[in-house]
């Protein structure tokens, strides 16, 4: 069995770069940024007003001011600044010759015509390449492009990116007890939940998820499906099959097909039986996971996710703090590391919620984020920091 960390290093580091492609800004929203942008000028292009109110020379203010003109956002001033004038200007606007502060409007008043206000405790100016200098990193490569991104990219320009490709990636269940949502489940069946949890986690990294179906508990149906999905897929997700049990076959078909298993048990609660295997000949590769809900998706997002993000030459791992507990935990055993449900309280603590094991998917939905349990540990107590792996 292999140490968490371990495992996770030897996943990242059988990571291989996809190809790249030029794609226009509306439809970059979620992509990795695959080469990084330079200012194509300075942020903002010119100096602006910061206010409405009124761009003039600070030592004029207390002795009245000539008002010259109206300077609307996108309009050029048609006057420079001399001593005794001011020009009203709009926020966003350019800033006229001359002035060097703008009198904000709430502190201004008119009198005989002229304009009177306290000299500004700031300048009110926005300057030239305040935000960015021409040439300078705008965004670096491996971004996960959010919104904000793409208003960032949009003022400087910018209307086309060069992001990774989009990964391929095959699923699909083993086991002769999963019957698909919509059919008629029989007495010791269940529904399969795993394949759809999966391509949703796929979907949010960026991926193209193709769902295969089940494999039932055999060797050649398990082959046969495997098959089918490597001959369309960079990255297999295979759920179940990967235990000890007398039908779990999993292991055996990956050896076969001419994979190399680097590791297959991960000193881990839940997700101890996760398979990582890769062929040497085609570059793909298969994850094993568990069949258990909970044990799939925290192997997913600890894993897979990590392995997705750096194939797209991004750094990927969940957003983590700490909570003070809120009740005592405790836990049988501390040979693993462990992690449980948890909820963030509105009192800042967190708590486990009810959880019955890594079959209990309900207690995934009710959480917020996974509290993890460092190996050695059994208790930890009320008030304590508990380590929280947020889902958002």
């Amino acid at each position: 069995m292999i140490d968490f960390h371990i495992a996770l290093q030897t996943v990242l580091d059988n990571a291989t770069r996809t190809k790249t492609e030029d794609i226009p800004l509306e439809n970059a929203c979620d992509r990795i940024l695959a080469l990084g942008v330079a200012a194509p000028t300075d942020m903002p292009p010119f100096s602006k007003s910061a206010m409405d109110g009124y761009a003039c020379r600070r030592e004029d203010t207390e002795r009245g001011m000539k008002k010259l003109e109206v300077i609307a956002a996108g309009d050029i001033p048609k006057h420079e600044i001399t001593p005794g004038t001011c020009s009203k200007i709009m926020t966003g606007a350019l800033v006229p010759q001359g002035a060097d502060c703008v009198l904000i409007v709430e502190n201004a008043t008119l009198r005989d015509e002229l304009v009177f206000g306290p000299p500004p405790a700031t300048d009110n100016i926005i300057l030239r390449g305040e935000d960015l200098k021409k040439g300078e990193p705008v965004l670096t490569a491996g971004t996960l492009l959010r919104p904000q991104h793409l208003s960032l990219l949009a003022s400087c320009g910018i209307t086309q990116v060069t992001v990774s490709k989009k990964i391929t990636v095959g699923i699909l269940s083993t086991g002769d007890e999963l019957v698909e949502p919509g059919h008629s489940m029989s007495p010791g069946k269940v529904f399969n939940s795993n394949s759809w949890q999966l391509m949703a986690m796929v979907q949010q990294m960026g991926g193209i998820p193709t769902y295969y179906g089940i494999a039932k508990d055999s060797l050649l149906k398990t082959q046969d499906l495997l098959m089918e999905a490597l001959e369309a897929n960079h990255v297999i997700l295979l759920t179940g099959g990967v235990s000890e049990g007398d039908f779990d076959c999993v292991p055996v078909v990956i050896q076969d097909l001419g994979f190399e298993i680097l590791f297959d048990r991960v000193r881990i609660q839940p997700g101890k039986p996760t398979t990582f295997a890769i062929s040497r000949s085609t570059g793909q590769f298969i994850f094993g996971l568990p069949g258990n809900p909970v044990s799939s998706f925290v192997q997913c997002l600890l894993m897979v996710f990590p392995f997705l993000a750096a194939m797209q030459g991004a750094h990927w791992e969940p957003l983590t703090t700490y909570f003070p507990l809120k009740e005592d935990y405790k836990r049988r055993r501390s040979v693993r590391m462990g992690h449980i449900p948890v909820r963030i309280n509105p009192d800042g603590t967190c708590s486990p919620v009810p959880y019955n094991g890594s079959a209990h998917q309900a207690a995934l939905s009710e959480a917020h984020g996974l509290g993890r349990i460092p190996v050695g540990t059994d208790t930890i107590k009320a008030g304590d920091p508990m380590q929280v792996l947020l889902f958002y």
